[in-house]
C-alpha cells in the first residue's frame, strides 16, 4: 500500500475518522487498535511478512525484559543482549544478503578456476526489514545500556515496532522517543493536524510532480546507456542525485505528518542536504536517523575518535562500509558507501569547515558534485555501467536530451522545478522565521491548501512503470 495511490488515502481516511471517534480516548485502546491497523497495512503486501515482524517484535521485548531481570548478572544480561543481536542480524542476513553472499562466493571460486553449481535460493526480501530489525536492535541494546527502561507494555512495544507511518522506510525511530508517546494520552490539536495534512500534501507534491518525473528520464537514461551521449548522461545522473533526495525526503515528511495526525512527533530525517558546505555537514543532514544510529550503535561501540587518528579514519571507513551495504546486497552499494567514507575522511584530513561565502559556495559545489559522482553506483546495477556512465560524462547534442522520455517542454518544467525546489529551501535555512510568516498569512496559506493538491492531480506523474518509493527496496 504506497502512499502515493489512493488505496493508502482511503486506508488513512478510514483509520484516522475511526481512530478520533471511537479508540484515541483510552491509551491502551489506541494503541491495540494502531497495532491492529498497522498489521494490516504491512500486511497488504504480504501477509506472510507478518510472521517475521511480530517474531522479530516479540524477541527483542522479552530480551529487554529478560536484561533488565539480569542486571545484576553481566554475563547473563550481555549473552541475552548479543543472542539478540546475533539472531536479528541472521535474520536480515538471511533475507537481504543470502544470494549475495552465495554469487559472491561462486564469483571468487570461478576466478580460481574452480567450477561450482550453487542454485539461487528463491528468497522474498521483506518490505521494511531493514528499518525495522534496526529499530529492534536500537531498543535492546538501550535497555543493556540503561538509557532506556524495559517496558512491560507489550501492545505499546509492538505498536512501536510497527507504527505503520515510519513502518517500511523511516524514520528509524528509537523507544526513547516514541514509547513515552504510546503512553501519553491523545489530545486533538487542530494545528498539528493542519500541519500533518499539509506535510503528507508537502511530501506528495514532492515524488509525484518532481521525483516521478524525473524518474521517467532517469530510467530512459539507465535503460539506454548505450544510445546517451555525453550531455545526457550528466542530465541522467544530475537529476538522479534529485530524484533520490526528493523521493525518500518525501517519504519521510509523509511519514511525520501522518504521524502527527494520530498525535505523534517522529524526528527529521532530512534537513536540506543539498546545501551542505562539506562532508561533515552532508552527513548531518542526509538520512539522520540512520546516521545517527550507525553513530551510536556502530561508530562508538567501534571505538569512535577515542583511539588516535587512524582508528578514527578506520572507524568512519567501517561505517560507511557497512552503510552501503544495508542499503543493497550489492558491489555497487558497498563501493558507493565505501567512496564516501572516504570523502569524509578526506573533509577531515583537509579540516573543510569554511566559514565566509565564498569557501561555502566552493564547499556547497564539490560536496554536492563528489556526492552526484557516488550516485552512478548507488543507481547501476553493476560495476560495469557505472564505470560506462562515469566515464562518459560531459558534453554532446542538445536535441539527444529529449530522447528519454521527457519532451523539451517537460525537461523544462522540471529543471525549472527545481530551481524553485533549491531557492526555497535556501530560504527556509536563512530565513526561516520569515518563511514560516509568510506561510502562516491566511491568504497564502488557504492558497497553498488549494493549489498543492491541485497541483498533485493535475502534473502528478502516473501509470509509470514503477511509481513506488526508492527506498522501498530496501
Amino acid at each position: 500500500m504506497l502512499f502515493n495511490t489512493l488505496s493508502f488515502f482511503t486506508f488513512l481516511l478510514i483509520v484516522y475518522i475511526a481512530y478520533l471517534c471511537f479508540f484515541s480516548k483510552k491509551t491502551t485502546l489506541r494503541n491495540a487498535f494502531l497495532l491492529i491497523v498497522s498489521y494490516l497495512f504491512y500486511g497488504w503486501w504480504d501477509y506472510r511478512f507478518l510472521l517475521l515482524i511480530f517474531s522479530v517484535s516479540l524477541l527483542s521485548f522479552f530480551s529487554g525484559k529478560y536484561i533488565e531481570e539480569k542486571r545484576g548478572d553481566g554475563n547473563k544480561s550481555k549473552l541475552i543482549l548479543w543472542a539478540n543481536i546475533s539472531v536479528n542480524l541472521l535474520l536480515l542476513g538471511y533475507f537481504k544478503y543470502v544470494n549475495f553472499f552465495i554469487d559472491s562466493v561462486k564469483s571468487f571460486l570461478e576466478m580460481l578456476n574452480w567450477q561450482v553449481d550453487w542454485p539461487t535460493l528463491n528468497v522474498i526480501l521483506p518490505v521494511g526489514i531493514s528499518f525495522y530489525t534496526f529499530q529492534a536492535l536500537s531498543y535492546t541494546i538501550d535497555v543493556y545500556k540503561e538509557k532506556v527502561k524495559a517496558t512491560e507494555n507489550v501492545v505499546s512495544y509492538f505498536s512501536y515496532i510497527a507504527f505503520f507511518p515510519q513502518l517500511v522506510a523511516g524514520p528509524i525511530e528509537r523507544a526513547s522517543n516514541m514509547l513515552p508517546q504510546f503512553s501519553a494520552p491523545f489530545k486533538f490539536d487542530y494545528d498539528k493536524a493542519r500541519q500533518g495534512f499539509l506535510l503528507i500534501a508537502v511530501g506528495l507534491f514532492k515524488k509525484m510532480v518532481i521525483a516521478d518525473r524525473l524518474s521517467v528520464y532517469v530510467d530512459g537514461v539507465w535503460g539506454n546507456l548505450q544510445g546517451a551521449d555525453g550531455y545526457s548522461l550528466t542530465m541522467g545522473l544530475l537529476f538522479f542525485s534529485f530524484q533520490l533526495y526528493l523521493d525518500f525526503s518525501a517519504y519521510s515528511q509523509i511519514a511525520i505528518g501522518t504521524a502527527r495526525l494520530f498525535g505523534f512527533e517522529l524526528m527529521q530525517n532530512f534537513n536540506s542536504p543539498y546545501l551542505s558546505v562539506s562532508f561533515a555537514d552532508f552527513w548531518k543532514r542526509w538520512h539522520i536517523s540512520l546516521t545517527s544510529w550507525f553513530r551510536d550503535y556502530l561508530y562508538i561501540p567501534l571505538g569512535g575518535n577515542r583511539k588516535g587518528t587512524f582508528f578514527t579514519y578506520l572507524n568512519i571507513f567501517i561505517v560507511f562500509f557497512v552503510s552501503g551495504l544495508w542499503h543493497g546486497a550489492s558491489w555497487t552499494f558497498v563501493i558507493w558507501g565505501g567512496l564516501n567514507g572516504l570523502f569524509l575522511i578526506l573533509n577531515k584530513l583537509l579540516k573543510w569547515n569554511p566559514t565566509n561565502l565564498v569557501t561555502k559556495l566552493l564547499g556547497a559545489v564539490v560536496t554536492f558534485s563528489f556526492w552526484t559522482l557516488s550516485l552512478s553506483f548507488f543507481r547501476s546495477q553493476s560495476l560495469s555501467d557505472a564505470m560506462y556512465v562515469l566515464t562518459n560524462l560531459g558534453w554532446g547534442q542538445s536535441d539527444l536530451l529529449y530522447s528519454f522520455g521527457l519532451n523539451s517542454m517537460e525537461f523544462g518544467f522540471v529543471a525549472k522545478l527545481l530551481v524553485l525546489l533549491v531557492l526555497a529551501e535556501l530560504l527556509l535555512e536563512k530565513k526561516e522565521a520569515l518563511f514560516y510568516k509568510v506561510l502562516n498569512f491566511a491568504p497564502v496559506r488557504w492558497a497553498v491548501y488549494i493549489l498543492l493538491p491541485l497541483a498533485i492531480v493535475y502534473l502528478g506523474v502516473y501509470g509509470s512503470s514503477d511509481n513506488s518509493f526508492i527506498y522501498f527496496q530496501f
